[in-house]
Order: structure tokens, then sequence, then C-alpha cells
């Protein structure tokens, strides 16, 4: 992300440097756009009925351009709109800024630290290199930005439908979708504090590269708040949700993300690095699951980074992703973020737990939380989907599954208001565990066929065996499996159990 912005201040000096371009005289001036057309020499024209900009065009410093009436904007290609003072635009309907010809997009709109007071009210932007901010907390609200590139030819634009760099930014009740990268992005080096609520993202990244759709770097001296919005995904290697530090900066990070909705991504919610405090509340996260590579994403939450990170999760729905929650650590040498799930002894009230964790998995096996982390974690007072202990064990990997792991501590639990819905479970003992060349389950069924499916740690079914119980016991031979940790996924006609079994030699 230092490079992004690096690139993008560097390729704006080339771009005035280069081309010619229509300055407001800087004196203070109030236009509208009629009088920017009369006094822009040409750089502004009109066409059926819609104002065109054939070059860039650059606001001055204690200039106003304000557009309070219904109007269309038309850019040449490669124009830019570069605003060092304000501009205002709240039109009765809306204002619309576009390309002359789609395919051929204009530059961008960007805002210098000098353009305080800047505000976009129902205003259309599509067809370009996206919008700029820099050091100014531009309020953008009731807006669609859409169809923006990351690149026009050879130069590069950005790598965000809106970039926000520095200040408070305010992006509230917009739709932003079809962008080819992230809908909204800020830097790792330039501390911002974006409050972006209710807002609609959906289907952005559409080059389809490893851009999440809210995309945030360090934050600032203020809280960052991201509430409210509905981020839905399209293309499998695009995130819902990021925050990170991924230059260790040592600036305090806060953030909230709360009662949003975020479905259909490679995953939900990403918080990484050190120096980060988040609040994840009342969300509704599932089904991130549309890259099926359970190695590279699927997690409804994820943590990445050191102890510096710390976290509450409290009453959130995450359910149907690859992973509910995955735990990790930046490297080897360091501690992993300290996040709770539900700490009843906590003097934090909004430590409380009452998550409902529910049918995350991949490969036939169920992980609602999966802790690849030395250290144990509290997780207490949530749903699980179940209210039998056994049954969340097998659903939580952590030290019972690879002594080298910490504990999820899941008791107390919460009695599932899924129970009504929840399939049958199918009654059944599995020894000797650990096992060395048979493994046999004893079925209170004793009549019906039963089929065993077994999967490695990766997820990979490593064999399938059915067969009719004998004297009620299903036996498997384990002489071909190698040593280690394997789960299993054991079908009786309706009713079904799923656990884990170890392989020793």
């Amino acid at each position: 992300m230092k490079k992004h912005l690096l690139i993008f201040v560097l390729s704006l000096l080339g771009w005035q440097a280069a081309h010619a371009q229509y300055r407001t005289p800087g004196t203070g001036v109030h236009w509208n756009l009629t009088q920017l057309l009369a006094a822009s020499g040409g750089y502004v024209t009109t066409a059926n009925g819609a104002f065109q900009i054939n070059d860039t065009i650059r606001l001055s410093a204690r200039d106003t351009l304000e557009i309070r009436s219904n109007a269309t904007i038309r850019m040449a290609s490669l124009a830019l709109l570069y605003v060092d003072g304000v501009l205002l635009i709240h039109p009765r309907d809306s204002v619309k800024i576009t390309a002359v010809t789609p395919t051929a997009p204009f530059h961008s709109i960007s805002f210098s630290g000098t353009s305080g007071g800047s505000e976009l009210h129902k205003t259309v932007v599509e067809y370009g290199g996206g919008i700029k901010a820099v050091d100014v907390s531009l309020v953008m609200d009731s807006c669609v930005v859409r169809y923006q590139v990351a690149s026009i030819g050879t130069k590069a634009t950005n790598s965000g439908a809106i970039n926000i760099s520095g200040g408070i930014p305010r992006i509230t009740n917009c739709r932003i979708y079809g962008n080819a990268r992230s809908a909204i992005l800020s830097p790792s080096n330039r501390p911002t504090s974006p409050i972006i609520r209710n807002n609609i993202l959906v289907a952005n990244s559409t080059e389809n590269g490893n851009w999440p759709q809210i995309n945030l770097g360090v934050g600032g001296a203020t809280t960052t708040i991201i509430q409210g919005n509905l981020v839905v995904g399209r293309f499998p290697m695009a995130g819902g949700i990021s925050v990170s530090n991924l230059l260790g900066s040592s600036n305090l990070t806060q953030v909230q993300i709360r009662r949003n909705i975020v479905r259909d991504n490679r995953y939900g919610i990403a918080v990484v690095g050190g120096n980060i405090s988040s609040y994840i509340t009342q969300n509704v996260i599932t089904d991130n699951n549309i890259n099926p590579n359970a190695q590279t994403g699927g997690s409804g939450l994820n943590f990445n980074g050191t102890q510096t990170q710390t976290g509450v999760v409290s009453r959130n729905i995450i359910r149907r992703n690859l992973y509910g929650v995955t735990l990790q650590r930046s490297n080897a040498s360091t501690p992993a973020p300290r996040i709770s799930f539900g700490n009843l002894s906590s003097t934090d009230s909004t430590d409380a737990g009452l998550n409902l964790l529910a049918d995350n998995g991949n490969g036939g096996q169920i992980y609602d939380i999966y802790n690849n982390t030395a250290e144990s974690f509290k997780a207490e007072n949530n749903d699980w989907g179940t209210s039998v202990a056994a049954q969340i064990e097998a659903h939580v990997y952590h030290q019972p599954d690879n002594a080298a792991l910490g504990v999820v501590d899941f008791l107390p639990f919460r009695a599932t208001i899924l129970a009504a819905r929840a399939p049958q479970t199918l009654q059944t003992a599995v020894y000797p565990n650990p096992a060395t060349e048979w493994l046999t389950f004893e079925l209170a069924n004793a009549q019906a066929a039963a089929t065993l499916q077994v999967l490695d740690l990766t997820g990979r079914v490593v064999t399938t065996y059915t067969a009719k119980p004998v004297s009620g016991r299903l036996r498997l031979a384990t002489r071909t499996l190698a040593a280690g940790l394997y789960t299993y996924r054991l079908t009786q006609e309706s009713a079904t159990a799923t656990g884990k079994f170890s392989i020793v030699r």
C-alpha cells in the first residue's frame, strides 16, 4: 500500500507537468458550472445538454465550485478534476460525472489537503480512475461510484474506487459496485480514520485479485467506524472487509465493525497485524466460501498478528463459511493476537459472547473455530448450533487435536436456537483412539448400513467405506493410513456423527 500511495503522488505530479490544464484564479471566487464554463476558455464546453470537461481542470485553493442543480458532466479521456479549493455538489436529484466515452475513462477526481469542506451528495461517478482524497475529511453521502478502473492503458490510477489517505472521511448511504479493485481503500503508511456507514458494496474487484471490498490500513487518532454496510462478493479472489497494519506502525488503530452483512466473499472480515484494537459486534457473516480453496481463505473472521492486536467479538452470526473463525500469529517467534469471543468473568460488559457459530466447515468437517496458535482463547456464552458439549468439541480445532496449540474455552455455552432444525445425531462409540491397525465404531442401530468418510487435516477425503454393521459394529482397517490426526463423518439413515481420531505407529 505504501508503494501504491507513492505511485499515486508521483503520477499526479508527472501528469500535471505534462498536460495542459485550466486553473481557477484562486481569488476566492464562488462559481457554478455556468460560470466555470464562461471562464475556462474552452476547457469546459456544452454538448447535448451536458457540460463537458475537455482536459484537466484545477480548482484552486480559496475557490469554490458549487453545483446545486441536476447536471451531467462528461469528462474526456484521461481528464483530471483536481480540487485544491472546495467542491460542493448537492443537487435536488443527481449530478452524474461520467466519461465522454465509457471505454476511454477519465483519469480521476482528486482532493488535496487544502480542499477541506468539500462534499459530494447524490453524485454518480462512473467510468473513471477513482476518487482520491489526501489529508482531507471528504464527505460523500448518497452517491453511486461504479465502473472505476485501476489503470488506463499503461497509466496506473489507483487500487480503489474511493481512495482515502489521512483525515476522517465520511462515506455514508452510498452504492459502490462493479469497480476494478477495492471499493474503499486507505494506505498502510498514512493514519486514516474513516466513517463508513450504511453503504451497499457489491461485486467489486472485477479484476479478481486479492483486493478486499473495504481495504483499510492504519487508523488515525479517532476510531474507524464500519457500520451498517452490505458487503456482497462475486469474484473468488476478493475478500469482504480488511483492516491491517502491514508496515508495523506504532499508531494504535481502533476500529468498530458492527451491524454489517458480509456474505459471498473469499473471506468475511480480516484483521491483520499489530497495534490494532477491534470491536466486532452484531454482524451477519455468512457464506464466505466462494473460493473453495480452504488454504487461501474462507474464514468468516480471521485474526492474524501479534499480541499487540486485541479485540472483542460478540453478538455476531457466523455461519456457512469454510471456517467460522481462524486465529493465526504473524510468525513463529511472536505471541498471537489476544481476542476474546466471550469472557463471563470480564469487567468489560461488551465481552459477553452471544455469538452464533454454526455450520462452518470444509471437506466434510465442521470448523467453527480453528486456533492455529499456542495461545488460549475465551469463547464462553456462545451458541454453537448444538447443545451437546461433545459435538462442540468436535467443531473446535485446538489443543485436544494438537498438543502444541492453545485451548479454546467454550464452556459454558448457550442452548442453541437451532435445536429445532438440528439434524438427528448418530449415537456411536469409537475405539481404540489412538488406533494402530483397526478402528471400531459401535452403533446403536445395528441393522441399517452406514457410510464412513475419513478426511485428513487439509480436508482431503482419504477413504470412504460403506457397510452394514456386524453385531452393531463397523470396523475400519487403518493400516494404510499414515500416523496423524484425522476427522470422520459417519452417516446412518438420517443421522450423522462427526469426530476425530488419531493413528499412531
